[in-house]
């Protein structure tokens, strides 16, 4: 008889990326709309740093290469231009620990 393998937890990762151009500004809540709608996204922070947004993923489920793509395929008519910032100072994931947490 055999064991079933241990289930692995999904891999979470957190894109930073950079808005850009005249309309970006006024789109928080469609670009909200169309990151919601991309399977994998679970989570998304706009504000934490100016003209980014933070993003978090599931690895596996999606990759950073498609979440762009589908924001700036919407955000073409918008004149707003979505990139992934390398070594962009960011948010860390939350992770569970046993210290006190802190409301921001």
């Amino acid at each position: 008889m055999s064991l079933p393998a241990a289930a692995t937890p999904p891999t979470k990762e957190r894109l930073p990326l950079t808005l850009s151009g005249s309309g970006c500004d006024s789109k928080e809540t469609q670009l909200t709309t169309v990151l919601q709608g991309i399977p994998g996204v679970t989570g998304i922070y706009f504000n934490r740093v100016p003209n980014h947004v933070l993003v978090d993923i599931t690895t596996g489920t999606v990759n950073a290469a498609d979440v762009i793509k589908r924001v700036n395929d919407a955000a073409a008519s918008w004149q707003c231009k979505v990139e992934f910032i390398e070594g962009c100072i960011s948010a860390s994931m939350p992770t569970a620990s046993a210290a006190p947490h802190h409301s921001e």
